[in-house]
């Protein structure tokens, strides 16, 4: 006795399934470079989609559903949260185990940004030629009339951000962690274009 096909609704998961079959079947797809751009601010929702396109593509590698090459990564951004920077610079690191990183600055490179430009693979970071950087110390604030512990604790905070935003700039760039420290104990913003930009390390090249 034939056995009953089962009726699958359009956009099912097991449609997903048959095309994941197919794929798999077909051998790994080159279907093109590989590019993510981040053109706003280093915010929540903006990285969260950015951490996600870098994780599928290293999932689609590992499960040879595509085929490992580099990812462009283009960043014009005036900077933002500290966490979604560390957020996206670890994912960056994490997938540069498969595959490279192409970073490309573009416009503007500030505060959160230059780490994010500075953590492609070396060799393959780019930034234009009229491109801005900006440097400056981490920021943080407070609830509205907090009181002393909380403060005490807000401050312990920004440091542990600002140890760690200076020793992972020192690993990507030529600057080492007291030169950083100089240009954060400054307490102001410190501008640089695209030449400076790769003579310290932050880029290689510029386009």
């Amino acid at each position: 006795m034939a056995k009953k096909k089962k009726n699958k609704k359009p956009g099912s998961i097991e449609d997903h399934d048959d095309i994941v079959e197919c794929t798999v079947a077909a051998g790994p797809v080159d279907d093109g470079p590989y590019l993510i751009s981040l053109y706003g601010r280093v915010e929540e929702e903006e990285i969260g989609e950015v951490v996600q396109a870098l994780y599928a593509q290293k999932l689609a590698c590992d499960k040879k559903l595509r085929i490992p090459k580099a990812v462009k990564l283009v960043v014009s951004t005036h900077g933002g949260d500290a966490m979604e920077m560390f957020s996206l610079y670890d994912m960056i690191k994490y997938v540069q185990k498969t595959y490279p990183v192409h970073t490309v600055g573009m416009g503007k490179i500030m505060s959160a940004g230059t780490l994010l430009l500075a953590s492609g693979t070396k060799g393959k970071r780019k930034i234009g030629a009229n491109c801005r950087v900006m440097l400056h110390n981490v920021k943080g604030g407070a609830p509205h009339a907090a009181c002393y512990d909380v403060l005490k604790h807000e401050i312990k905070e920004i440091e542990w951000f600002q140890e760690r935003y200076i020793s992972c700039l020192a690993k990507e760039t030529f600057l080492s962690e007291a030169d950083l420290e100089d240009i954060m104990n400054s307490r102001k913003n410190i501008y640089i274009d695209a030449e400076e930009a790769v003579k310290v390390g932050l880029a290689d090249k510029i386009i």
